[in-house]
């Protein structure tokens, strides 16, 4: 579904510096497939999940989605995007608007649905996440969690064909994480393609199908989560586990 082909992303400082971040990824998501990256904080795996929608443009290297080859500046990557939800750390709900209206905002300004259309499946799709008694009501009145599981709902509603999470649990108290993470394990049993950022080791090893650590910009080790946790290869994968587990 995705192939990530010598992906490179520079920044360049203040001082005329460049810093690389991404040093010529090559990867492939198939569809179906729950990719979860973990790795140290800078280690470029939230850049690298935000290049696969081109939220972050790479410096070089392409990302093929479903055979188009969406780093071509011709290509209409809003079109593309509506195919590729995406979950951040921080909700981005539109304070000014109840739930109902933040959810179907897109699907009916895009003109993937009607409004009608909209309602229905956000109705279904609050119901799913137990917070249909919020439909209208505005984002404030939510706790973390909430706005968590709202903004995973919005993204649902496009119908996308994958997910994108970049460490949705981070903004989050430690008793909120729990709520978030079960709507994400349902989403993985439905079949949902799935690419999470997420230094949340549990769900990495009860959801992921691959587990990827990411470290001063390439994928150092990949492997099943039995194999990722019990048997690491590499001597800085192991020193990271021993820090986390």
């Amino acid at each position: 579904m995705i192939t990530v082909k010598n992906l490179c992303k520079e920044f360049k400082n203040t001082d005329g510096t460049i810093t690389k971040v991404l040093n010529g990824i090559n990867y492939e998501v198939n569809k179906g497939e729950k990719i979860v990256i973990v790795g140290p904080s800078g280690s470029g795996k939230s850049t690298f999940l935000r290049c696969l929608n081109l939220l972050e443009r790479p410096t070089s290297g392409h990302i093929i989605f479903d055979g188009e080859d969406i780093t071509d500046p011709k290509v209409n990557i809003n079109k593309v995007r509506e195919r590729m939800g995406m979950v951040f750390q921080n909700f981005n709900l539109f304070n000014n608007l109840t739930i109902m209206d933040n959810i179907i905002l897109a699907p009916v300004k895009l003109k993937v649905m009607s409004e009608d259309e909209a309602r229905k499946k956000a109705t279904e799709l609050l119901k799913r996440v137990n917070l249909l008694d919020k439909a209208d009501v505005y984002p404030a009145s939510l706790s973390g969690g909430q706005k968590q599981r709202i903004a995973i709902v919005r993204s649902l509603c496009m119908n996308p064909e994958v997910m994108l999470f970049d460490e949705p649990t981070s903004a989050l108290d430690p008793e909120m994480v729990g709520e978030v993470l079960d709507v994400m394990k349902q989403l993985a049993d439905d079949g949902m393609t799935m690419v999470v950022v997420t230094h949340e080791m549990g769900f990495a090893k009860e959801v992921a199908t691959k587990v990827l650590f990411v470290d001063e910009g390439n994928i150092l080790e990949e492997n099943t989560p039995k194999e990722f946790f019990e048997n690491p290869q590499s001597k800085r994968l192991q020193d990271f586990l021993s820090k986390v587990l």
